[in-house]
């Protein structure tokens, strides 16, 4: 003789209760955690860093992108294919947004193109800023559209309205638990600025010379490297990237892009080094944004 499933055991005036438990724990984890949103290839969902909003304070949320094996989606910058994913922020009065902070890519190759983004989960995060006269007791709702482009043997485009509620208390926020090894390991891939590199970039003919000069404590020897503009249609991904040493510097030359028909008057990119770019030992991406000078 089968026994009863549990459910069939439990007492009948137990019923409501139960229901009422039920719908706050899914209330609870919808409002701190965000809705997600599925398409067949993306899952998209807003998080948040901290459990609440301290008036006056900034606080991080992310747009949390997860894609199936094998697809991916693009970073600022896609390169030759794909589009960059967009989030366009709704937000109540007195709140403001920050940049997107982009993770440093990966590189995806084809026998037409190069791109850059990302594979299986990524977190781009923005710092959201709280005006001072806000009440605490307030229930806030942030909101983002998103659009993607996700691409495997072909592209697919992606869209989702997200959001999240978050209460406001005039106290510091606790950490959300559920998202902060996340948050963690997407920082560690952001890449830094660090003021004792000195950049300069120049253009020359159809090169642009990425000149690069160490610190006085870096003593190891830069062997290989590589530069991602952050803005389109500069450079041609394909072509090689040479680098070479003179006297206490570095020059890169890269080959600039046939389609480039006028160049902007400032650079911003990351350079990607398999020697460290601070004493930590752990950041190997820099960026940089630096006047581009034409010789």
């Amino acid at each position: 003789m089968k026994p009863n499933p549990f459910w069939k055991r439990i007492p009948f005036f137990l019923y409501p209760i139960i229901k009422i438990v039920l719908f706050i724990l899914v209330f609870v984890t919808t409002r701190l955690f965000g809705e997600p949103q599925q398409s067949e290839q993306v899952k998209a969902q807003l998080i948040s860093e901290v459990q609440s909003i301290q008036p006056g304070q900034l606080f991080c949320v992310a747009l949390r992108l997860k894609m199936n094996e094998h697809w991916h989606t693009y970073w600022i910058n896609s390169g030759d294919s794909g589009l960059p994913t967009k989030i366009e922020w709704s937000l109540p009065d007195g709140f403001i947004a920050g940049d997107v902070q982009w993770p440093y890519p990966q590189k995806f190759i084809t026998p037409t193109a190069v791109s850059f983004g990302y594979k299986g989960e990524i977190l781009l995060i923005t710092k959201i800023s709280a005006p001072e006269n806000i009440k605490s007791g307030l229930n806030v709702k942030i909101s983002a559209s998103v659009d993607w482009m996700v691409c495997k043997d072909s592209c697919i485009p992606g869209h989702a309205d997200l959001k999240i509620v978050m209460p406001v208390k005039n106290e510091e926020p606790k950490i959300n638990s559920k998202w902060a090894d996340n948050f963690s390991k997407t920082r560690k891939n952001l890449p830094k600025k660090f003021s004792d590199w000195e950049i300069n970039v120049s253009l020359k003919k159809n090169k642009i010379l990425i000149q690069i000069t160490p610190p006085i404590w870096f003593k190891s020897e830069l062997t290989t490297m590589t530069f991602l503009p952050e803005q389109g249609g500069i450079i041609n991904y394909s072509a090689p990237q040479n680098l070479k040493r003179s006297g206490n510097r570095y020059i890169i030359e890269i080959q600039r892009s046939k389609l480039s028909k006028k160049l902007p008057v400032r650079l911003r990119g990351v350079l990607f080094s398999q020697k460290s770019w601070s004493n930590s030992g752990q950041e190997y991406a820099l960026r940089f944004d630096v006047p581009l000078n034409e010789y």
